[in-house]
């Protein structure tokens, strides 16, 4: 990944902050977005601090509006030279039963996966395609989007959105050099699964049920992703 420009949505969070991290470390420069900037300027603080200053860089942006998410870009092309990979990590997550689940609940997780990331990719996409060069975009997944599982109706059903997404823009796209793929990663103790950290029973049924007996590390999620970013994965 060395010299490459990346976007990571929802970079402030214990996943994004992660693969923000690991690109750095191998060689990429990265804008992390998302619409605190608290925990932006945290995310490229330690960064700073483990690679030193220029490598990282906090945008604000909310990816819920298509004027924000241009804006962002804009500033991200000015930073980083220009743009070359998009991880799509920002998201929404709050167990709730699906009876007990209002419209406005399910509304706010859609706005911000399912649509937040069709603005970045559509806008970034239109870019590459008009410049006549390539790109590669990540989507960050769950195994829910094929599964399901209870509470989690609105989460599931926009990132079941994404999946469909990912594979209509990588079939229309691949061919202008645009590659558009997704990671699912299972449990980890981040962001909206951080609650794992302190429920010891909860962690310890599903470390029941995975064959590898520990729950999912960020930083092995983030290799994922670079490989899918890299140029290794040109014809993935």
């Amino acid at each position: 990944m060395d010299g490459k420009g990346i976007v990571v949505t929802g970079g402030g969070g214990g996943l994004g902050s992660a693969m923000a991290a690991e690109f750095c470390r191998l060689g990429a420069r990265v804008v992390v977005c998302g619409r605190t900037r608290e925990s932006l300027e945290e995310t490229v603080r330690r960064i700073d601090e483990e690679l030193g200053e220029g490598r990282a860089f906090a945008v604000t942006a909310d990816v819920r509006d298509p004027g924000s998410v241009a804006a962002m870009l804009d500033r991200a092309t000015e930073l980083l030279g220009e743009v070359d990979g998009l991880v799509n990590n920002a998201s929404g997550l709050f167990p709730v039963d699906a009876e007990k689940l209002t419209p406005n609940g399910f509304d706010a997780v859609v706005r911000i996966v399912l649509h937040g990331t069709w603005h970045c990719t559509s806008e970034l996409g239109r870019r590459w395609l008009a410049a006549g060069r390539g790109g590669a975009v990540v989507n960050v997944l769950t195994p829910y989007a094929w599964m399901g599982a209870p509470g989690i109706v609105h989460n599931a059903s926009a990132k079941g959105g994404v999946l469909a997404m990912t594979r209509t823009l990588g079939a229309e796209w691949a061919g202008r050099g645009v590659r558009v793929n997704a990671i699912a990663p299972g449990w980890m103790p981040v962001g909206g699964t951080d609650f794992l950290a302190g429920d010891p029973q909860t962690r310890s049924r599903l470390i029941d049920a995975i064959p590898a007996g520990r729950l999912l590390r960020a930083e092995e999620t983030a290799r994922a992703a670079a490989y899918l970013l890299s140029d290794d994965a040109s014809y993935v």
